[in-house]
């Protein structure tokens, strides 16, 4: 079986359409999605009638929350509150109660999914690779050995034997009975870790493997797209940089 895992789309329909491209290149059995489908990209709707259409599987990302009004966003950043407010504006009635039934978190196959730490997922706690506190605290709640997540959209894959937790720095990496893994995917619309490729995360289970995968796409399309709608101009620019 090969999951392909995907997060942190944010209505970014240019760089969603070139790694479902990108998938569809590859033998995959089934797609999952950890959230953030809508915020700060101008292609809302688009995105979750193709997350719809094309994902087996998908968790709550907060901004989906935040959408339809399932979360408090007065801690949302300049930039993340505009284009939360125009999102609203931007979907339809279906879209809406799309998001509003996504799950929190999603357990299949012995794997564990969900959209930030899953010591919290309700919370939506940030794990970066050097969140020393979250990241014992995510460790001490798992349950599955391995367990993907996104959120902070910088892709990296820690693991826990019985020594240490420590970072796998392959773009490929082997899994190993016994460890446990936490594995952020990355983002495919809004990438944060100075590489502006999209990325995701394949896992293979006859090849016990978890590749990291990263994919071009025009984001000048997107840019263009962000000033058309009057959304703040720095959105667009973050994505060349990859910031």
């Amino acid at each position: 079986m090969r999951y392909a895992v995907i997060s942190d789309i944010h209505g970014n329909l240019e760089a969603l359409e070139a790694v479902l491209d990108d998938i569809d290149s590859r033998t995959i059995d089934v797609i999952i999605c950890l959230g953030d489908i809508v915020g700060y990209y101008p292609d809302p709707e688009a995105c979750v009638e193709l997350i719809r259409r094309r994902v087996a599987y998908s968790v709550a990302g907060n901004h989906d929350f935040a959408a339809v009004g399932l979360m408090n966003i007065e801690h949302f950043t300049y930039y993340a509150l505009r284009a939360i407010e125009w999102t609203k504006e931007n979907l339809s009635e279906k879209s809406k109660e799309y998001l509003k039934t996504l799950p929190l978190t999603i357990q299949l196959d012995g794997l564990f999914f969900t959209h930030s730490s899953p010591a919290q997922p309700k919370n939506f706690v940030y794990i970066f690779p050097n969140s020393e506190k979250a990241i014992v605290e995510a460790f001490s709640s798992l349950v599955h050995k391995l367990n993907f997540i996104g959120h902070s959209h910088w892709p990296f894959i820690l693991k826990q034997d019985d020594r240490s937790i420590t970072r796998c720095m392959e773009d490929i990496v082997t899994v190993i009975p016994g460890n446990y893994y936490l594995i952020n995917v990355g983002s495919v619309g809004q990438p944060r870790n100075f590489n502006p490729c999209s990325s995701y995360m394949i896992y293979d289970t006859d090849e016990s493997t978890l590749s990291s995968i990263f994919v071009r796409y025009d984001y000048t399309v997107t840019q263009q797209k962000v000033i058309a709608n009057n959304l703040p101009q720095f959105l667009a620019e973050r994505l060349a940089d990859g910031r």
